[in-house]
């Protein structure tokens, strides 16, 4: 027999109808929501929940690709503090800004001197790995 129960997955409520089999037979499965299915063991079919919230819009635009002088995020997370400035001169190894990502600072460094000549990002924006966030040239 078929154990119900419900499941959230980013945000989304689904209905599940799962029926635990032995290795190698053939299941069949229905839920309200949807027609009867052939699954392999174990498998299980999904319906939406009629409580579901919409999906998320999809991003408008990938995040800018670096050049030659940008300082990148190694990882994503959300910028908690830019210590440069526009026209400051930096060393290799001074600290540019802290990312936190799950309740964790990482400092980005500059990895070369030069001057900062532009800062694409400020405290409070989300960051995602490999995105440009200052330029020194």
């Amino acid at each position: 027999m078929p154990r119900q129960f419900k499941v959230s997955v980013n945000g989304r409520e689904y209905d599940v109808s799962v029926l635990e089999v032995t290795p190698g037979n053939g299941v069949t499965l229905q839920t309200s929501a949807t027609p009867v299915i052939s699954a392999p063991p174990a498998a299980a079919t999904v319906a939406p929940s009629s409580s579901a919230p919409p999906a998320p819009p999809a991003p408008s635009s990938a995040a800018p690709s670096a050049g030659a002088g940008d300082e990148v995020a190694q990882m994503g997370g959300v910028v908690v503090q830019v210590e440069v400035k526009v026209g400051q001169t930096v060393a290799t190894g001074d600290r540019l800004l802290v990312l936190e990502a799950m309740k964790m600072k990482t400092h980005v460094f500059a990895s070369r001197p030069g001057k900062v000549t532009r800062i694409l990002v400020a405290a409070g924006d989300s960051v995602e790995g490999g995105q440009p966030l200052v330029s020194i040239e």
